[in-house]
């Protein structure tokens, strides 16, 4: 009888090794997640939080690569929707306006302000849909605001995944409602 691996440590130390854009590294990361997501379809079995995250990544990644999105700034986009997905189960947003966030972000000087309004964004486009019709805002408000924060965030800092979210905003999106339909 062969003996059992575990290789979930092993793709956790190499995330942190690596350099965050290496496209190779990512692919690498993105197939192996993908392989595992094919195997554990049967009886999918969520015990914390970082299982619920790489649930998302592998999802993900399978639907970039099925459908030849095979780009860093995907696959970077992929491992920082995943993470969001997986907060959102232990910490709900303060609040659902994004207006709240934008005017808190411009007050204190704090772009990560501006980033949780971004994120509040995308999880009404994704997630919570029907959110998208409160107040007069419009579903596409939430879209050009979201994509509009990112860029503001990475203006801001420099960060390179505020720039890829605001850029692969609607992809990501639609990326991400299938993989949450089929998981």
């Amino acid at each position: 009888m062969g003996r059992l691996i575990d290789f979930s440590k092993y793709v956790t130390e190499r995330r942190i090794n690596q350099n965050p854009s290496d496209l190779s590294s990512l692919l690498k990361q993105a197939v192996l997640l993908r392989s595992q997501r094919a195997v554990k379809r049967e009886g999918i079995q969520i015990t914390n939080i970082g299982k619920l995250k790489t649930l998302f990544e592998a999802g993900i990644a399978d639907i970039l690569i099925r459908r030849r999105h095979v780009d860093s700034d995907f696959f970077l986009c992929g491992n920082y929707i995943s993470a969001l997905l997986s907060s959102v189960v232990n910490e709900t947003p303060k609040s659902w306006f994004v207006i709240d966030f934008i005017t808190e972000g411009l007050e204190t000087n704090n772009p990560r302000r501006i980033q949780e309004g971004a994120n509040v964004c995308f999880l009404i486009c994704t997630v919570f849909k029907e959110r998208s019709e409160l107040r007069a805002m419009r579903y596409e408000d939430y879209e050009k605001l979201g994509m509009g924060l990112y860029y503001q965030y990475y203006d801001q800092t420099g960060a390179e995944i505020g720039y890829h979210m605001s850029r692969q905003y609607r992809i990501m999106v639609t990326v991400t409602d299938e993989c949450i339909r089929t998981i």
